[in-house]
């Protein structure tokens, strides 16, 4: 992993000696989610974009601070990344490496731009539990994902992915989405989305690992542009179900905000309910999500 973040860092080092971007920027993120189950994750963070030519190739620093609580516990992290996103052609990369002190963090991505998109990801971040942040537990989650049209109204899309724990624990993950274009036109869509999760050491410590995670839900997507700016609703409905728990409602609920993005700033934000248990979820029946996601970008 040492070795992955370091040739990522290169990557970043060399984006930044070929870039030829007008300027700098500064941007701001911050994410907040709770549950039922009473645990709360705070992020907020200041970044730098030292060159950036367009949404799609800058590169710069980002400083943040996380917040991570629960009933009887909280604790707290600063993180500095390097992060860089770049690629012409038929391709496009982003990714960011840092740490909190103690860690090496991030992501990376890379996609191609073609109407069967492929992408592939790593992701490399804090277990965000009690027992986790206590010792210091790093989780690591890699996989591929690949977009295809089936038609003019029929797409699909597939995800394979493994999740080590930094224990015992190693999760697979698949993920299938079936869509159709009702209207077109109005941005209508109608998606049957399955997933699952199987784990090979179950319960291993206090994040929810049950052993095998199904869910499936039928869902109904809108989208407009209005005077260039983009606005989402999606609704799922369904069931899911996992090991030691039976059937269940399944239901989703997400709304999004996003600017245009060839202009001199961007503001994007997303916010959404959910009752698929999270990493802290305590399995029990009745679980609930909630999230808020805001990224703003200004141009200098």
């Amino acid at each position: 992993m040492r070795r992955l973040a370091l040739a990522l860092l290169a990557a970043l080092s060399a984006s930044a000696a070929a870039a030829d971007a007008p300027g700098p920027a500064l941007r701001a993120e911050g994410f907040a989610s709770s549950d039922s189950d009473g645990n709360d994750a705070r992020r907020a963070s200041l970044g730098w974009d030292v060159s950036r030519r367009d949404i799609e190739h800058w590169w710069g620093f980002r400083a943040e601070r996380a917040r991570f609580s629960g009933e009887g516990w909280s604790d707290r992290e600063e993180r500095l990344f390097v992060r860089a996103a770049g690629g012409e052609g038929g391709w496009r990369w982003q990714g960011e490496a840092g740490t909190n002190g103690d860690d090496l963090l991030g992501s990376a991505s890379v996609h191609s731009t073609d109407a069967r998109r492929k992408e592939f990801f790593l992701e490399r971040d804090v277990l965000e539990t009690r027992r986790g942040l206590a010792e210091g537990r790093v989780h690591t989650y890699a996989g591929a994902a690949l977009d295809w049209p089936l038609s003019e109204r029929w797409s699909a899309t597939g995800l394979v992915g493994l999740q080590d724990f930094g224990g015992d624990n190693l999760r697979r993950h698949l993920r299938a989405n079936l869509v159709y274009a009702l209207a077109p036109s109005q941005g209508l869509s109608l998606q049957l989305r399955l997933r699952q999760f199987n784990d090979s050491d179950p319960r291993e410590l206090d994040y929810f690992a049950p052993g095998r995670y199904r869910q499936a839900l039928g869902v109904v997507s809108l989208r407009r542009f209005v005077g260039g700016y983009q606005w989402r609703a999606t609704a799922g409905l369904g069931r899911q179900d996992f090991t030691g728990v039976a059937s269940q409602p399944a239901r989703l609920l997400e709304l999004d905000f996003q600017t245009p993005k060839d202009r001199g700033h961007y503001l994007r934000v997303t916010a959404g309910y959910s009752d698929a248990p999270a990493d802290g979820a305590s399995g029990g029946a009745d679980y609930r999500y909630r999230y808020v996601r805001l990224e703003g970008v200004w141009a200098l």
